[in-house]
């Protein structure tokens, strides 16, 4: 069985741009990643808190979720959980990538029994930023066909 490419964010655009909500308190991280989606392809909707995040996924339809760890008044563990118990609300299962500083002992195994679907410490590189996402849409495009 030959194992294909994954499709990278820039052909992927060519087809649909994928539509990222990004949920960080940080409008420095904001600003980044804002500048960071016009060279991955994609289109990035800001939310600084769990509460403005939870109102869009009621109102929009979003491919990724990149979820900050450490946020003041609900952490994204919390509001990971708050986001899986909407579930059939949102329409499915949107992944939902640990965006976070906050690299100690177990960070990682919190944020995946959280809901979390993968874990990205800062500061990341372009391509790695761009391979996890990457990833995350391949398998939600196959767990659709």
């Amino acid at each position: 069985m030959a194992s294909e490419q994954p499709i990278s964010l820039s052909e992927r655009q060519e087809q649909c741009k994928p539509v990222v909500l990004v949920v960080d308190d940080d409008l420095t991280h904001q600003k980044l990643l804002g500048l960071l989606s016009d060279r991955l392809g994609i289109t990035c909707y800001m939310c600084s808190s769990c509460a403005e995040a939870l109102d869009a996924l009621r109102m929009f339809s979003f491919d990724v979720i990149l979820m900050d760890y450490r946020m003041p008044e609900v952490d994204g563990c919390i509001c990971s959980e708050r986001i899986r118990e909407m579930k059939e609300e949102i329409r499915g299962n949107i992944p939902i990538i640990a965006v976070t500083a906050h690299i100690m002992p177990g960070s990682k195994e919190k944020c995946l029994a959280a809901g979390m679907n993968d874990f990205l410490g800062k500061p990341f590189t372009l391509e790695e930023l761009e391979a996890k996402l990457c990833f995350w849409l391949e398998r939600k495009t196959e767990s659709k066909g």
